[in-house]
């Protein structure tokens, strides 16, 4: 959702979603019922998963939410639109509960519906947003650093003309430290004042309530199966996002953490990943050491998480970070405490963990060019995983991407294969195979991008006949090595592991 996104539907394209009138009829019928209307800012991937949990919320039998999705006017938030009023999710998940609590909710229950029309806004008692807000870098430096933080400000502005007095807005998308206070609350204002409202007399409800929805087979359940955190604007705003939270949240299991002001919420997301990312980046020193030393330290790792609560979470190595948080978020947390707060951040261990990452992908070149030389013109590379994560559909700075793009700037030939992946738009230059065995049929080089057991499963079966002779493996996540390296090895095929020197064997020099 970007300025200007929240405008009324063009005459020129066929219609798509409720019409203002449609959608307030249903509303006020849902609300006869006893439900509550909630409108949802963005059918994206976050957008998608809280709708469809919102319009599944029962008690004693009836919906406690009638949810409009409200997107974009244009052609991509009109395919939404027109998605749902099909019953079909508006984004991809691979969890098999989606696609039916979407046809339920859509087709049979009536509670779930789309619109591109923002003056819904005024039908809800609740609107939370899920607007996707980019962090703009060159690679390979983290100082200038841009976050367009205007199309949300001017989202908020509309949110704050069109919603009614004591209406709750929640929000849900990652943020810079500092912007509910600093930039929304105010816009939100805004709009309240351009309506011709004091926002003095009718202070805006406004909390800060981050996602968890972790992407997968548990994708839906994600949302309400897992621990919230939350912080009001005021104590007004916190209690109304605590009132909503504990309908929606098994609360009996999974209890809420409410913070003391929306900075600390902010600051929470944004640490929780960059944790994340630092200890991924830790390990790839280690990962070099023990290639160097030839040992294998996927074995050393599995020795020490049995010290539970202390070192049970201790990653494994891989061939990098991707994903649309990791990849980011220490350096949002940078950007809000300068650019808003008017801080000094250095933070270098963050900064140097999302360098760290960056490159980790690149290293799959130094294997292949100790292998075939400095020159990898000509070289037919087949990258097995194309997106950030296994299950997931979702190619957004994968690793993946950052090792097509380099090895095609090196002129080699990229070719790759992921089931669940039919188009790379990251990558356009890529070509998708439909097949293991195609992607693997004369390639000097293999690399097995993903920790995805079936996937792997299918390489292992098209070795045999797949790669010529004298290619390279690079299995970066110690998938296959054990069983595969030795046959490969008589085949003249070498074969190397991130993190595992004793696969091709260290320096024999000692």
């Amino acid at each position: 959702m970007v300025q200007n996104s929240l405008r009324a539907t063009s005459a020129a394209r066929p219609r798509a979603g409720l019409s203002l009138e449609k959608a307030g009829a249903r509303a006020a019928a849902a609300r006869k019922g006893g439900a509550s209307v909630v409108v949802v800012l963005g059918l994206g991937f976050v957008g998608t998963a809280t709708a469809a949990n919102l319009a599944r919320c029962r008690k004693k039998g009836r919906a406690l939410y009638f949810v409009i999705g409200l997107e974009r006017d244009d052609a991509a938030g009109a395919a939404k639109a027109r998605a749902l009023e099909k019953g079909r999710p508006p984004a991809f998940a691979n969890d098999p509960s989606l696609a039916e609590v979407v046809r339920r909710a859509s087709l049979e229950q009536g509670n779930l519906c789309a619109s591109l029309d923002p003056r819904v806004i005024g039908l809800a008692d609740i609107v939370v947003t899920c607007i996707n807000l980019d962090l703009v870098r060159e690679p390979g430096q983290t100082e200038k650093l841009d976050v367009p933080l205007e199309g949300y400000a001017s989202a908020m502005r509309t949110i704050g003309a069109q919603a009614r007095a004591g209406t709750l807005v929640c929000v849900e998308s990652t943020l810079p430290v500092g912007a509910c206070d600093r930039v929304l609350y105010p816009a939100l204002c805004e709009g309240v004042r351009a309506a011709g409202r004091d926002p003095e007399k009718e202070r805006p409800l406004l909390a800060y309530c981050y996602e968890r929805v972790m992407p997968g087979p548990g994708y839906l359940d994600s949302v309400n199966h897992f621990h919230r955190t939350y912080a009001g604007i005021d104590e007004a705003s916190s209690d109304a996002a605590l009132s909503f939270l504990s309908q929606i949240v098994d609360t009996k299991n999974f209890p809420l953490f409410r913070h003391k002001n929306t900075r600390a919420a902010e600051m929470g997301k944004l640490l929780e990943n960059a944790y994340r990312a630092t200890n991924i980046a830790f390990i790839d020193e280690w990962s070099r050491l023990a290639e160097q030393a030839g040992v294998d330290l996927f074995d050393i790792v599995r020795s020490i998480r049995v010290r539970k609560g202390t070192h049970d979470n201790m990653m494994l190595p891989g061939l990098g970070v991707g994903g649309y948080c990791l990849t980011k978020d220490a350096l949002l947390a940078v950007w809000g405490a300068e650019r808003l707060l008017g801080l000094d951040a250095p933070m270098p261990f963050s900064r140097a963990a999302i360098l760290i990452n960056e490159r980790m992908p690149l290293r799959v070149l130094d294997m292949a060019r100790e292998r075939f030389g400095e020159s990898l013109a000509g070289r037919r590379c087949a990258l097995i995983g194309v997106t950030y994560r296994p299950d997931v559909a979702d190619t957004r700075s994968s690793p993946s991407e950052t090792l097509a793009h380099a090895l095609i700037r090196a002129g080699a030939t990229v070719v790759a294969w992921d089931p669940l992946v039919s188009e790379w738009p990251e990558a356009p230059h890529v070509k998708l195979c439909k097949s293991a065995k195609a992607a693997l049929t004369g390639a000097d080089l293999v690399v097995l991008c993903l920790p995805d057991r079936k996937a792997a499963e299918k390489v292992l079966a098209a070795l045999p006949r797949g790669p010529r002779e004298g290619a390279l493996v690079v299995d970066a996540w110690n998938m296959i090595a054990d069983r595969a390296a030795c046959e490969l090895d008589e085949r003249g095929i070498g074969t190397r592991v991130y993190g595992r020197g004793d696969v091709y064997g260290s320096d024999e020099s000692d």
